[in-house]
């Protein structure tokens, strides 16, 4: 199965044509007259078309364009350029109206459908052995990818909507679908978030390790991908077990007992917290040795500060009047980086990425599109970031040319291009403000990173400070350091001794770390994690996974996101946070319940529309 993103075109032809819902069902691929179903799960080829159509339906505008709507548009990151865009104002102000296509989950599903319909059936071809050439092995394998994709799109699902309805087999005859329509009641997103463990835990060994290019390597669920989604889970689900009983989280304990006591999901969140670290510091230890072995191999490629590096991280050094963005040009111009984990891949043929060309910045006029970064953001690239506390981009943070089009200090207007450009440079590195440049290109073969390095060790980081160590311990030390080395080399300007430096730091500083407290490193993460993944599609679920933690959404919405009152007035409810059901889907799921919060704005519905 080389190369599964070489068979998208084929596998999405084959699953569209002869796999189709024929009552329109997201849940349900059903045979047409096109290829009868049991003439088609013949052989090997059959199951990895349709797993390449179920890797490729994630990559697609629907489905890319939600993840922006779900877990970005919603954040202090960006704002609407036109504002005659009511659909994505209203929901900017904290107005989220279920009539609204961007709530549909179809295409979710639809992923979800896909890798259930193999996992099925290619079970059933090892049963029958169907086809000789088709191991036990290699079904293991291919298995796993499916396990980890579906849970993949499960966690979108839970980070958008909380609990939603959680199907893991296959519907076959318009009978079931029909049946299924009738009452497929919601899952608790917590329970989901549970059984999504389970599942990666049992199968993450069986992954593969290499497919033996760069591509699949980056653009399917390896040994390696898949602990990096397990130990995310892990985070998320931690961190919605605080206060669970309070909020009326139902789980399970391994006995199969209920879990009745905050106590017992506090022990649990700790070792969600615990394991998240293990399958970070597995995954690194396996980047390490690679680095290191890349750098054996091809010594003149990497500089002396890039062979000094504690983790395997690309560095920048300048050199005459401008400098090259190499992070940048690697990670996002080239793509597959050495630091990618897992990233969405397009080839701009077979596989077009229209979202940010529609979405961020249009390339032909190098303008831009719906969102525009938030100013805020960007009012303080006139200050060094010394102490960790600056919100935004400082004055020597190369990620500011990396992430908007940058002309000056007072300029009303950031045009978002992260990914639209091939290439990034600067001028001075210890001051963004002399400027940078960027070389456009055509964005419909631009991957879509979903886990590269940087989440591993801002995970990692989280999860140490969520574990409250105290003051000084090794452990916070490291966790504190983590998130100082991504800092570090993004802002080469800085300096921790000021020796020929205009700009010092005293984050830089080896002591820095000293008396800090686990909640100073939580917010330092945070404010990291803003800078690295702007514009990523990750900032709101950022944002909800702390208001789960603190069973309160007041704080985080107005110190951390400074969210207009009346913004947080309608987002007071933890619930609010989540993104309501489609209207659609309450007409023909009669066991789905709209979120409490968003009822009043469903047609029909009898509650006031008044601010809550």
């Amino acid at each position: 199965m080389n190369n599964i993103y070489n068979k998208v075109l084929l596998g999405a032809a084959i699953v569209c044509t002869g796999l189709m819902a024929s009552c329109e069902d997201y849940l349900t691929i059903l045979p047409t007259d096109s290829i009868p179903e049991e003439n088609f799960w013949q052989s090997k080829g059959d199951v990895n078309n349709v797993c390449a159509s179920a890797y490729y339906k994630l990559t697609q505008e629907d489905a890319l364009s939600r993840i922006l709507y779900w877990g970005e548009f919603r954040s202090d990151n960006v704002e609407l350029k036109d504002m005659t865009n009511t659909s994505i104002s209203h929901m900017m102000e904290g107005v989220l109206q279920p009539t609204e296509s961007m709530f549909k989950w179809d295409a979710f599903y639809s992923g979800i459908a896909y890798c259930n319909k193999v996992l099925e059936k290619g079970q059933e071809m090892i049963y029958k052995q169907t086809d000789d050439t088709f191991q036990p092995g290699e079904w293991r394998s291919i298995r796993a990818e499916m396990l980890s994709l579906r849970a993949l799109y499960y966690f979108y699902l839970v980070r958008a909507y909380r609990d939603v309805p959680f199907i893991t087999k296959t519907i076959s005859t318009d009978a079931e679908a029909l049946e299924a329509r009738k009452g497929v009641p919601a899952t608790q997103g917590v329970v989901i978030l549970d059984t999504l463990i389970n599942n990666l835990e049992e199968c993450k060994d069986h992954a593969a390790m290499n497919f033996g290019n760069s591509l699949d390597n980056k653009g399917r669920f390896t040994k390696r991908s898949v602990r990096m989604l397990l130990a995310d889970i892990y985070l998320w689900q931690g961190c919605m077990l605080k206060h669970g009983i309070d909020k009326g989280y139902v789980l399970l304990n391994e006995q199969g007992d209920t879990i009745k006591t905050q106590s017992e999901l506090d022990t649990k969140a700790t070792a969600n917290f615990q394991r998240a670290i293990e399958l970070c510091d597995e995954i690194l230890a396996e980047m390490n040795s690679d680095y290191k072995k890349e750098i054996d191999k091809n010594p003149n490629q990497y500089t002396e500060e890039e062979k000094k590096q504690p983790y395997p991280l690309y560095q920048i050094s300048q050199s005459g009047n401008t400098t090259d963005d190499k992070v940048y040009n690697k990670i996002w111009g080239a793509g597959n980086s050495d630091e990618s984990i897992f990233d969405l891949q397009y080839d701009g043929d077979q596989n077009s990425n229209t979202v940010l060309g529609s979405m961020y910045y249009k390339t032909s006029s190098k303008s831009a599109a719906k969102m525009v970064g938030k100013p805020s953001l960007f009012t303080t690239i006139n200050t060094i970031d010394n102490d960790g506390t600056l919100k935004g981009f400082g004055k020597t943070d190369i990620r500011l040319h990396e992430s908007v089009s940058f002309t000056e200090l007072t300029q009303s207007e950031y045009p978002i291009w992260k990914n639209s450009v091939e290439s990034v440079s600067f001028k001075d590195k210890e001051n963004m403000m002399e400027g940078g440049d960027a070389e456009p290109r055509a964005t419909a073969n631009a991957n879509w990173p979903i886990y590269r390095l940087s989440d591993l060790m801002l995970i990692k980081a989280e999860c140490i400070a969520r574990l409250a160590y105290k003051e000084n311990t090794p452990e916070l030390v490291e966790g504190f350091r983590l998130v100082n080395k991504l800092f570090e080399r993004y802002n080469p300007g800085l300096d921790s001794t000021g020796s020929g430096m205009a700009n010092t730091s005293d984050r830089l500083k080896y002591d820095y770390f000293k008396d800090k407290s686990a909640s100073a490193l939580l917010e330092l993460v945070y404010r990291e994690r803003q800078r690295e993944f702007f514009s990523e599609g990750k900032r709101w679920f950022d944002i909800v996974r702390q208001a789960e933690s603190v069973n309160g959404t007041s704080e985080v919405l107005s110190s951390w996101v400074g969210a207009s009152k009346s913004v947080q007035t309608r987002l007071r409810k933890l619930i609010a946070m989540y993104v309501p059901y489609y209207n659609d889907e309450l007409k023909v799921n009669p066991s789905l319940v709209q979120n409490e919060v968003w009822d009043k704005y469903t047609p029909n519905s009898s509650k006031p529309t008044e601010n809550q």
